[in-house]
């Protein structure tokens, strides 16, 4: 900083300590109290400001969003679970000339910074935030604390959380009280500690140092300007019930993995465990929530760290029980072992990354069908733990599913309107809507296999993130291909990532290992048959009697061998292109039985000298039908598993067929 620059600054605060009693803009409510330490709607060590000939006073800028609530981006406000919206844009891109009418100035003292620096960076760096204007309106409660939008003298933007002191109860004596305030402060610290390890990684705020106003302990961070995940759900939804399109999920949930996995790099690993569509922001920076959909990728950012947890060895083994009465996850979204204190090796389990993963998994839950995996208030008195431990997530419904009219959700994806006018379908028809429909709950299923891993209630049987994260970029690359694939009645192309790290061999994989082999056996035993009956026959004397007709001769291998081999090749025109679909299935099976039950009837009227009777030559075509025949079943039978992968008790549900 230059001379000439400290000396304005210095007459800056110097102003600022002479002005006496607080200036409120007109229509605009006090600082809430979560905020207050000393008297209603002031911080310790907080002076006000008024207007002056000297410090000229610039009206903050109203991000886009509700122009009375300024800092929230969301044209909506934040609704009841939208958290402060802590953090926005970077500091460089803060305007010029920020300070608000009503805002007000706090000192920061003890200033720590989140990393090493030397001396001339730290003075300066201290410099930048030693005098913070706080505008109160922007004022939003998050976890522990408070978040609300500042301002350094420079005009830089960030955001400074206060930790909301506990109140003193009924019949709470002081030294209780004292003790509690104790714990929330060491859980602030923590917090701060926890935000400091992913400080600098994409998709996490920046961290710009830890402090207090008065008693008060505070957290200086970036100010994020987005929108809540639940407010940005509530932009793309496509249907009365909220849900987004299965793509468009799919895409958001792979880029939310994507974070997941980018902790992994933290240390031995890191755990946020209240992952929630609250505590998930969409940056709104450079592309509204619209372009990013758009776009098919979102620029999401992670806050909220009080019950987070580095998993470092060396760390304090006692975090989660010291904290826990502190910080709880959200039941909707929690995994059953942040819902109970029974479980055995509870400690182990609650610092395991699968925590993140079961929240991930519900939040898509709730963005693709409109309503969590369980419903925990149901009235029957159980505890969420033995709801999630003991009963199976809702029906998966996505959008497609319970429209009632295909075009008003295929509006909002392109992809899939694409897909329909290549296929010349009608979605104002009612059958090509229907077989549209179908097509469409084919491919979503895919996206419900895939969350179903991740809501596993045994820790241990719970998929990593890198698989699901892999699954979810597999069922965006291949979604419109797999809806043409579906419309044709063929076989779907599995999503990627079946290979779980720690998995071992995936059912699908078993899966399509059993189907090649099965398939080879067929055509092992069917040449075997063909051959050696071939070899047998091969130039004996035949007669073949078809009424008067009398017909003799010596068969050739050649000949014999195609006859055996006929009905396998009538299944395999008749099934066609529908391999392992039941039309398929059954197109083929109806055009080998018809081959077969024609050669039958050229058989019994074959007699082949040397052999007695018809049933050697009958044996033979029986297991050459078989064989050709086992191909049609063993693919059919694949699909099916496949299908069936999720349990029978989650399967596309049965909304009333309005539409049909």
């Amino acid at each position: 900083m230059s001379e000439k620059t400290a000396k304005g600054v210095g007459r800056v605060e110097e102003h600022l300590q002479r002005v006496e009693g607080p200036v409120v803009r007109e229509g605009e409510a006090a600082a809430p109290e979560a905020l207050t330490a000393e008297a209603p709607g002031q911080l310790p060590g907080t002076l006000p400001m008024e207007p002056s000939a000297t410090v000229p006073l610039v009206r903050i800028p109203v991000l886009a969003g509700d122009p009375d609530r300024p800092g929230t981006g969301d044209p909506d406000g934040p609704g009841p679970d939208d958290p402060a919206p802590a953090l926005t844009a970077s500091a460089a891109s803060a305007p010029a000339g920020p300070f608000a009418r009503g805002s007000r100035m706090v000192r920061l003292e003890g200033f720590e910074e989140p990393h090493r620096m030397t001396d001339a960076e730290l003075n300066a760096y201290r410099r930048r935030f030693a005098t913070l204007f706080l505008d109160e309106a922007s004022a939003r409660r998050g976890g522990l604390g408070a978040v609300v939008r500042a301002v350094n003298v420079f005009g830089e933007v960030c955001a400074l959380k206060f930790l909301r002191i506990p109140e003193r109860v009924e019949f709470e004596d002081e030294q209780a009280h004292r003790e509690r305030v104790a714990l929330a402060c060491s859980a602030f610290r923590a917090e701060y500690e926890s935000h400091r390890s992913v400080s600098g990684l994409k998709g996490f705020p920046r961290l710009f140092g830890y402090a207090q106003v008065g008693d008060v302990p505070c957290i200086v961070m970036e100010w994020v300007e987005g929108v809540t995940l639940s407010a940005a759900a509530r932009m793309l939804s496509v249907d009365e019930a909220e849900r987004i399109a299965p793509l468009v999920a799919a895409r958001l949930g792979r880029d939310l993995f994507d974070m997941l996995i980018r902790l992994e790099l933290v240390g031995d690993g890191f755990v946020h465990r209240d992952i929630s569509p609250s505590n998930i922001l969409v940056r709104t920076g450079h592309l509204t929530v619209a372009e990013q959909a758009a776009e098919g990728s979102f620029d999401l950012c992670l806050i909220d760290f009080g019950s987070s947890v580095r998993l470092d060895p060396m760390g304090v083994p006692g975090y989660t029980l010291r904290y826990a009465a502190l910080r709880c996850a959200t039941p909707s979204y929690a995994p059953p072992e942040m819902l109970t204190e029974d479980a055995q090796n509870l400690t182990e389990l609650r610092k395991s990354e699968k925590i993140d993963v079961y929240a991930a998994a519900s939040v898509l839950f709730e963005l693709i069908c409109g309503v969590p995996p369980f419903e925990l208030e149901s009235g029957m008195g159980r505890s969420p733990y033995r709801v999630k431990m003991d009963e199976a997530p809702r029906p998966f419904t996505a959008a497609h599913h319970a429209a009632f009219h295909m075009g008003d959700v295929l509006m909002f994806e392109p992809e899939v309107q694409a897909a329909a006018r290549e296929e010349m379908l009608d979605v104002a028809d009612a059958h090509d809507a229907a077989d549209l429909r179908r097509a469409l709950d084919r491919v979503d299923s895919q996206l419900g296999e895939l969350l179903l891993k991740g809501l596993a209630p045994i820790q241990g049987q719970r998929a990593c993130a890198q698989e699901l994260r892999d699954g979810l970029a597999g069922f965006c690359s291949r979604y419109a291909e797999n809806v043409q694939r579906a419309l044709h009645g063929e076989r779907l192309l599995p999503c990627t990532g079946d290979a779980a790290h720690g998995h071992g061999v995936s059912a699908a994989t078993v899966n399509r290992m059993l189907g090649v082999v099965g398939v080879a056996l067929s055509g092992v035993t069917l040449l075997t048959v063909m051959c050696v009956t071939a070899l047998l026959l091969d130039g004996a004397t035949a007669t073949l009697r078809i009424g008067a007709l009398r017909l003799r001769g010596e068969l050739p291998a050649v000949a014999v061998a195609a006859a055996l081999g006929l009905p396998a090749l009538f299944g395999l025109l008749g099934r066609g292109r529908a391999g392992g679909t039941r039309a398929g299935f059954v197109r083929g099976t109806l055009a080998l039985f018809a081959a077969t039950a024609m050669l039958v009837v050229l058989a019994s009227g074959l007699s082949i000298l040397g052999v007695n009777g018809k049933s050697p030559l009958l044996s033979a075509l029986f297991l050459a039908s078989a064989a050709g025949w086992c191909p049609l079943a063993v693919e059919r039978a694949t699909a099916t598993a496949r299908e069936a992968a999720a349990p029978t008790s989650w399967e596309v549900s049965d909304v009333p067929d309005a539409h049909n």
